[in-house]
């Protein structure tokens, strides 16, 4: 009778709008979440009705059943020790149906890439898929292992073609499966842990499971993550499947925070001696992820413009003539360059290059995100394909017999896989000749680099943590530069990639050395928030005793812009060490900020006591005498920096200005000379001239120095405007009428706009 009336609702009512859908799934989501049960199962109701499925119907009667019947006993006061696990186990259920129900309305009609691939592989059986592939697999491995002849690298192309698309079909049916069903999660466990199929297809299938997880939230999926992780053999496929383990998590952080089977899986892997080390790193590469952005603006608008200032002569020694490609790895060969270099600035911009790749950092994403754009990345599989010198696209690019060539492109330290095709690519849009030269130089390198690499000592850790800092680069890539990327959740945008929030991975993630850790990385790179929130909870952990957390979090609550809650920690570090001098300097700086002057000046002439020499320190406080309108004990605090060593004439713009304060016009255009003679004056030195004149009744004088100010300011006469208005109140008080305030600026502009 439910059904009758629910398929009579489906046929003859009005359909449900795209978003009216959208709708109604994000209302049941909340619901779920914030366990409102019943008014979920009121908006799912109105999912299962659009979508026509009885399945569905049936098993949300079934869960409201439960559900009626769980509130029955609990007014009856009943005790159930099982009632936290049925609620779970009913809100689990619940999320799945609701996106079921979602997954099969939009499923009719969406143009999104999961939903035609859903609609184009129909019911195709995963097993069968598998035994196509594994039967191209063998017949692939025949043709090659016998005597080929020159015509027979068609047919071997044909068959890698053949596999390659399976490859493809196989990746597209796991990750556009949802749910996963019973039999095909055992045939998933038997593909990715064992070694029926080659490890690249392996790794494929894992981020297959991370695409789906990133379209539905599917358990199942992320515990068969987890066995991998712990059953395979393979490193690759080991940190793969913990790395998208820990996305999902990630992603899905309510609904994982839940699961008893997921932390029942993951307290079982702290056994494994690897998977601390594991989660730290991938942890901390996610965190680096985060400064991708900014690295590659540092290397495309500053590295890349100042290689390319270098002298032209040493431009063309280092620059091959035919591809016009410069080889950086040249511009410290020649010492007779080296003074030249360290003195344009090119050195220190080339260690700090090298310092970010050696840290992980995603150095080559400004020189490879313009070549995402071949054929072979509107494939949505290849964007997780490990680098392998016998695919297609490599033996297309580098052309035949250039084994030696792949290897070397494999073995390039600090390029992700997806740059690595990239790269053949590009080698492959390239001229014959170009080709063949530049193919010829790589090889050069490959007896080197093996030799390098055979002289090398194994290292487990290094090579776990090369690994990880390539795929979590890989993923970037995707989730960034992927043309339909924004049809899945943007898990690489997430605030922090915090993985300290999950609480299946709390006791590993928790970690005070780890936390310490990221949040040096996060204050490094000026993610101050994420920085508060790693060493807060450093704060509350038991075995941390090291004072210095309080100057940690106060700092990068001071650099976040908030002085308040800074002082509240920089107080909590002074009850422990009262003569800090940075301490009481930082305080000092927080107090100011707030306003509160006078604690202010306290703390720093506490500061000055114990650094007395600090040019610095003294020229602040008479800032600070200046704030408070203190303009006599100023000047003397800025007479007193002048004649202290290495002032280097910083004193004189305070002197000359406070002299000008005090009518003491003499005194101001001595020292403002003085800036014009002996040091680089600025746009607002020439300025303030200018007003000492003005005051003086030099009013000619005075709009010529206007006049080169606004020339500094390079003919901004807004910016000049806005310069002179803002000190408009002192020359009023030094007697210069209003009118006159209006007429200088016009008189001084229209001069310049007529030259």
């Amino acid at each position: 009778m439910v059904f009758a009336t629910l398929s009579a609702n489906y046929l003859f009512g009005q359909p449900m709008t795209l978003q009216e859908i959208e709708k109604e799934h994000q209302s049941a989501t909340q619901c779920i979440d914030e366990a409102a049960i019943n008014d979920a199962f009121e908006h799912l109701s109105k999912l299962v009705t659009e979508s026509g499925r009885a399945d569905i119907n049936d098993e949300l009667v079934r869960l409201r059943m439960s559900y009626t019947f769980m509130l029955r006993y609990l007014e009856q006061g009943v005790m159930d020790p099982q009632r936290d696990e049925i609620l779970t186990g009913i809100r689990q259920s619940l999320y799945t149906l609701n996106d079921q129900c979602y997954m099969g309305l939009l499923e009719r009609t969406s143009p999104e890439v999961f939903y035609t691939r859903r609609r184009e592989l129909g019911n195709a059986s995963l097993v069968n898929i598998v035994d196509e592939y594994r039967e191209s697999l063998k017949e692939l491995s025949l043709v090659q292992s016998g005597t080929t002849e020159q015509g027979d690298s068609h047919v071997i192309l044909s068959l890698l073609h053949q596999t390659e698309a399976l490859e493809t079909k196989l990746f597209n049916r796991i990750w556009s499966s949802f749910p996963l069903s019973a039999d095909d999660a055992n045939t998933l466990k038997l593909c990715i842990n064992g070694d029926i199929l080659p490890v690249h297809t392996r790794c494929l299938l894992i981020a297959a499971l991370l695409l789906g997880l990133m379209k539905f939230y599917d358990e199942s999926k992320l515990l068969i993550l987890l066995e991998a992780y712990s059953m395979s053999d393979d490193p690759q496929v080991q940190i793969r499947a913990l790395t998208c383990a820990m996305l999902a998590m990630l992603a899905h952080k309510r609904r994982t925070s839940a699961s008893k089977a997921i932390h029942t899986r993951i307290d079982a892997m702290l056994d494994n001696p690897d998977f601390k080390y594991d989660v730290w790193s991938i942890q901390a590469q996610l965190a680096r992820s985060r400064n991708t952005e900014n690295v590659k603006h540092r290397v495309r608008d500053d590295l890349i413009p100042n290689i390319m200032k270098m002298r032209p002569d040493i431009i063309d020694k280092l620059k091959d003539k035919d591809t016009q490609i410069i080889d950086l790895s040249d511009i410290e060969a020649n010492p007779e360059w080296q003074d030249w270099l360290d003195q344009s600035g090119i050195t220190r911009k080339i260690e700090e290059f090298n310092a970010m790749q050696l840290e992980g950092s995603d150095v080559f994403i400004a020189t490879f995100a313009h070549l995402k754009t071949f054929p072979f990345f509107k494939t949505l599989s290849n964007w997780f394909l490990p680098f392998y010198p016998a695919h297609s696209t490599v033996l297309e690019n580098l052309g035949a017999g250039k084994l030696a060539l792949a290897e070397v492109v494999q073995h390039a330290p600090y390029l992700c896989n997806s740059d690595k095709y990239s790269f053949c690519l590009s080698l492959g849009a390239l001229p014959d000749s170009q080709r063949s030269m530049m193919s010829a130089q790589l090889e050069e390198q490959n007896a080197a680099l093996s030799e390098a690499r055979q002289a090398e000592l194994p290292d487990n850790r290094k090579q776990r943590v090369s690994i990880i800092n390539a795929f979590v680069q890989d993923l970037y890539r995707f989730f960034k530069l992927f043309s339909r990327r924004r049809e899945f959740i943007a898990v690489m945008d997430n605030p922090g990639l915090d993985m300290t929030d999950c609480l299946p991975l709390a006791q590993v993630t928790r970690d005070a050395h780890v936390l310490e850790l990221l949040g040096a990385l996060y204050f490094k790179n000026e993610f101050y928030d994420d920085a508060i929130h790693c060493f807060t909870r450093l704060e509350g952990l038991d075995d941390v005793n090291d004072d210095h957390i309080y100057q940690k979090i106060g700092f990068a609550y001071q650099n976040a812009g908030k002085p308040e809650q800074a002082l509240t920690y920089y107080k909590r570090y002074e009850l422990l060490h009262e003569e800090d001098a940075w301490n009481i300097r930082h305080i000092a700086a927080c107090y100011r900020a707030v306003g509160k002057l006078d604690m202010a000046l306290e703390y720093y002439r506490r500061a000055e006591a114990m650094n007395p020499n600090n040019v610095s320190l003294t020229l602040t406080i008479g800032h600070v005498l200046l704030e408070l309108n203190r303009t006599n004990d100023a000047l003397q605090q800025y007479f007193k920096a002048d004649l202290m060593p290495n002032a280097k004439h910083r004193a004189w713009r305070p002197i000359a200005w406070c002299s000008f304060l005090l009518n003491d016009y003499d005194r101001a255009m001595d020292y403002y000379d003085r800036i014009i003679r002996d040091d680089k004056p600025s746009p607002q030195d020439l300025l303030n001239r200018g007003h000492v004149m003005l005051c003086q009744g030099l009013t000619q004088q005075a709009i010529e120095a206007y006049r080169e100010s606004l020339r500094m300011m390079g003919g901004n006469t807004q910016k000049f405007r806005s310069a002179f208005k803002d000190d408009a109140m002192e020359l009023r008080l030094h007697g210069v009428s209003t009118v006159d305030q209006a007429l200088i600026p016009d008189a001084v502009c229209t001069a310049q706009q007529n030259n």
